[in-house]
């Protein structure tokens, strides 16, 4: 059983670093074959980190050839170096060289093999649990009412995913309506409609409907669309009103119909129904009028900003001004803010907008999005 050092390496089950000050080409590969020779019990990659030099103040702690020796030594046991290893599985028997400019530490990363055994019973693990993760779409669906205000209020920022959530929620309880009409009639239900019968009820998503519809309409009201969603939206009104005034033609036709026949009350009362049909239409017409007028006058609403932007925005810069060799961390690290910043219903394309718009102006942009 390795032991010192090397008895610490094989016993990590999580990332760490360890310090190699002192150590020369023989040290480095006792260490090695110590430690990494035969392949590590753990069910998932770690990386493991050696402090291998540094700058004025810890310089002297360690020779200018062991960044050298120790990946040397890695190579002798067989490891292969690899500027893009991540922490992976796929990663397994590599290491990589980093200096890390921030801690002016210079570092060798080392991804271990890792033994059959385990490989196997993780991908046993993983098959075992192969139900997906629930998407977001389902977590909202799913959700009682407080955690779905939430959740909507939290991640379905812009009137659009807005928007895209309403459909969902429309869709779903025309398909458990249709799915309900079915059992009515005595008809053959599939697995997957069961399914989707047995779990969020109709009435319990036309209640988040509403919650949905009343968000969009704030949002209306409070000038808090932005400039696509603005031209989306009175599109979408333009029609509105199209039909609206049909339907009030269509009725003052049938009303003035209605009345040239009046000869019985029957007829009267189905003409003065009419009328008040009209007066409904008139009034939905009025609103819409009012909503188009106030809407246009409004100006653009900024895209809201990213989480994590600042964040973000430091790492892309960063990455401008990053040698070739620290790249891929900061790479890695950007990409994941970046997957926790967007919107759980948010597009590519207005994702991609708000992620320029997060960039600095000026000669800062041009480094950010180079």
């Amino acid at each position: 059983m390795a032991s010192g050092l090397a008895g610490k390496i094989r016993r990590a089950t999580e990332s760490d670093e360890f310090d190699l000050s002192g150590y020369d080409q023989a040290r480095c590969n006792e260490l090695a074959k110590a430690a990494f020779s035969e392949p590590m019990a753990l069910k998932e990659m770690v990386r493991l980190s050696f402090v291998v030099g540094g700058g004025k103040l810890v310089r002297q702690k360690y020779s200018d050839d062991l960044p050298k020796h120790f990946c040397s030594a890695l190579t002798l046991i067989g490891f292969q170096e690899d500027n893009s290893a991540t922490v992976e599985q796929g990663s397994a028997g590599k290491f990589k060289f980093h200096h890390d400019t921030n801690k002016n530490l210079k570092f060798v990363h080392v991804f271990p093999k890792l033994s059959a055994e385990v490989r196997t019973e993780a991908a046993g693990e993983e098959e075992a649990a192969e139900e997906p993760a629930a998407t977001p779409a389902e977590l909202l669906l799913r959700s009682d009412d407080a955690e779905f205000l939430r959740l909507v209020q939290a991640q379905v920022v812009t009137y659009g995913e807005k928007k895209k959530l309403l459909e969902i929620l429309k869709q779903r309880i025309s398909d458990l309506e249709a799915i309900e009409a079915k059992m009515a009639r005595l008809e053959r239900v599939e697995a997957s409609e069961e399914a989707l019968f047995n779990d969020v009820g109709a009435e319990e998503l036309k209640e988040k409907k509403k919650v949905v519809e009343g968000e969009m309409k704030a949002m209306v009201d409070a000038g808090r669309l932005t400039a696509a969603e603005k031209a989306d939206f009175l599109e979408q009104l333009e029609g509105k009103v199209s039909q609206a005034n049909a339907e009030i033609q269509k009725a003052q036709q049938d009303g003035k119909a209605k009345k040239v026949q009046a000869r019985t009350v029957h007829r009267t009362l189905a003409a003065n129904r009419v009328f008040r049909d009209v007066q409904a239409l008139q009034q939905q017409l009025e609103i819409l009028q009012n909503t188009k007028a106030a809407v246009k006058e409004a100006e653009p609403a900024p895209l809201p900003p990213l989480k994590h932007g600042a964040k973000i925005r430091e790492l892309r810069l960063n990455l401008g001004l990053t040698r070739l060799g620290e790249r891929p961390e900061i790479e890695e690290a950007v990409t994941e803010l970046e997957r926790r910043a967007k919107g759980w219903l948010e597009s590519d394309e207005v994702f991609q907008e708000r992620l320029e718009a997060q960039s600095a102006p000026g000669r800062v942009r041009g480094l950010l999005t180079g």
